[in-house]
């Protein structure tokens, strides 16, 4: 089977769906398939590209057996604003289109990620190469952009949704990572027979230490006997980080607060953060980021208030599979939310209310015996649930069950 698989975000960035896309990619070529992807300069959640990834051109790679084709496109240094949005994803369309038209054709063709004219550029692609499509959605972009206030308008907001739903209508099959996703496009004419819900994943082996805590703690100039306080991942408007630092600020039981990641509002949160009680750390590697989890008390959740059934951070699987309680402080009934209950896995305490998200974090760092029962239970629920090798073999299956269709 040959694949052609279109997303703005691959490795080496380690946040959102970049790792997710890379573990299916790797799993089709470890079984043979011919797989090209076609993806930006790297600069996500940073928002900058990295100087190696800066040259000229449209550079290949063969990693893992993907080849990999990176394009030039316009990448914001602030993404904030709609018409920077606009130009970030309709670049990249425009100039991923044209060179996944230059390629092989596929025997089917995926999208990932959250940018609706990503999504219509495959649809074109497809359309033109006579091959099906498969959409995987990552986010809700229209939504999502509505929520954080980048898409302010009634009418703009219905219109670019629209444009969304119609490019997903057009796929051969649709992916998506929650339940909430999908009754969202149902209601707006995806057939629920082309829906396929493929939760998020974790590579649950990953995940365990080679450090004791106190060598951990130590190798990242941690304090090895100050209660730890952990956060991975993009610091962007949708995490709404500020009520962190607002509450680290009023936190009365020593704990450090530890901000794992970069993005647009880092510079914001840093001004408002405790100097004594939050601290800041890059990106980590695999193996750091698994010792770094497993020397921490408690993973904190943070989204906006308006954030409901846009967005899932992966984050969440990740702290669940660490075995590490959560405390997240996020809509009731945001898709998060819902998980944190089923899984039993930490406490969910009103969005943008950093009072009641600094007694919450009181409360579990004063109860070790229940730490240890939520994070169990977190653990527990990711290896039913969240099985890397099994959702990137579903997702295989779907692909090659569109591929085995005659030339439309």
């Amino acid at each position: 089977m040959r694949v052609v698989v279109i997303g703005i975000n691959y490795p080496p960035e380690v946040a959102g769906i970049a790792p997710h896309t890379a573990a299916l990619c790797r799993h089709l070529a470890a079984r043979g398939d011919e797989v090209y992807l076609v993806t930006a300069k790297p600069h996500y959640p940073a928002w900058r590209v990295s100087a190696e990834h800066r040259q000229f051109g449209f550079p290949r790679r063969t990693l893992d057996g993907v080849r990999v084709i990176r394009v030039p496109s316009y990448i914001p240094a602030h993404p904030g604003s709609l018409i920077r949005r606009l130009l970030y994803d309709g670049s990249f369309a425009l100039i991923a289109g044209l060179t996944a038209l230059l390629l092989p054709r596929a025997d089917v063709y995926l999208y990932v990620g959250a940018q609706p004219a990503v999504a219509a550029a495959t649809a074109l692609v497809s359309r033109i190469r006579r091959r099906p499509w498969v959409a995987k959605v990552a986010d809700l972009a229209v939504n999502a952009g509505a929520a954080v206030g980048i898409i302010r308008h009634r009418v703009l907001v219905r219109l670019l949704r629209a444009v969304e739903y119609t490019a997903y209508r057009r796929a051969g099959a649709v992916v998506v990572l929650t339940k909430g996703f999908a009754d969202e496009l149902t209601r707006h004419g995806v057939r629920g027979q082309e829906l396929h819900l493929v939760p998020d994943s974790e590579d649950l082996d990953s995940l365990r230490p080679t450090r004791t805590r106190t060598e951990t703690r130590r190798r990242h100039g941690l304090d090895p006997d100050r209660p730890l306080v952990t956060h991975i991942g993009g610091i962007g408007r949708k995490q709404g980080l500020q009520v962190a630092a607002r509450a680290a600020s009023e936190d009365l039981t020593d704990a450090c607060w530890l901000l794992v990641g970069d993005g647009p509002e880092r510079p914001a949160v840093d001004r408002s953060a405790p100097a004594d009680r939050m601290r800041f750390l890059p990106f980590l590697s695999r193996p750091d980021l698994a010792d770094l989890l497993a020397a921490s008390d408690l993973a904190l959740l943070t989204q906006r208030r308006s954030l409901i059934n846009a967005v899932v951070p992966s984050k969440l699987v990740t702290y669940m599979a660490a075995g590490l309680p959560v405390v997240a402080s996020i809509h009731a009934d945001s898709e998060a939310a819902r998980l944190i209950r089923r899984a039993n896995c930490g406490l969910v305490v009103e969005p943008e209310a950093p009072a009641l998200l600094r007694d919450a974090i009181a409360e579990l760092l004063a109860d070790p015996d229940r730490r240890r029962q939520l994070g169990s239970a977190g653990r527990t629920f990711a290896e039913c649930e969240f099985d890397r090798s099994k959702a990137v073999a579903r997702q295989a299956a779907i692909l090659e069950s569109l591929a085995s269709l005659p030339r439309r």
